[in-house]
């Protein structure tokens, strides 16, 4: 059975914080949607819920790594089974598969130590973009078309000052 999500705008948290609140804590996620106006919405949950998460996945990526790390075949497995997770895999060379896996677990690693999910999904979004270019045959002949000509100076990138 699927949660049914909580939802309510920001302005209710607002003037009913109490309230509002207690909506979330009946529920199983423990959390609650608030819709903005004018702005990206917002998951509001508790400090323990969003631990516990952290640790799911801090624990879930340790278990993977640990594994690929112990038996070689464990990559071949995973690969077998990341077209589950990720459906649109099945366009990406054999090769490219086994490099977004080992991308994945290692950014995974890497951002659970941080304690936040974030990197992960420029990595997802990237390879789903590949994937994207490996299923349509005339897109990637086009990109794959050697460039004529010289196309100027590559000036570096602008670094923030701050």
């Amino acid at each position: 059975m699927t949660a049914i999500p909580v939802e309510a705008n920001f302005s209710e948290l607002i003037q009913k914080p109490k309230d509002t609140v207690a909506r979330m804590q009946g529920t199983p996620r423990k959390g609650i949607t608030l819709h903005r106006r004018d702005d990206e919405d917002l998951y509001l949950t508790t400090a323990a819920r969003a631990a516990e998460a952290t640790e799911v996945v801090d624990s879930t990526t340790r278990m993977f790594v640990a594994l690929m790390k112990i038996d070689p075949k464990a990559v071949d497995m995973l690969t077998r089974v990341f077209p589950e997770a990720f459906p649109w895999v099945r366009f990406l060379p054999d090769r490219a598969v086994r490099e977004f896996l080992v991308e994945f677990m290692d950014t995974a690693r890497a951002a659970s130590d941080l304690g936040t999910v974030t990197p992960l999904a420029p990595v997802i979004a990237s390879w789903k973009s590949t994937a994207e270019i490996y299923s349509d045959p005339e897109l990637r002949a086009k990109l794959l078309e050697p460039l004529e000509g010289d196309f100027g100076p590559v000036e570096p990138p602008a670094v923030d000052a701050e």
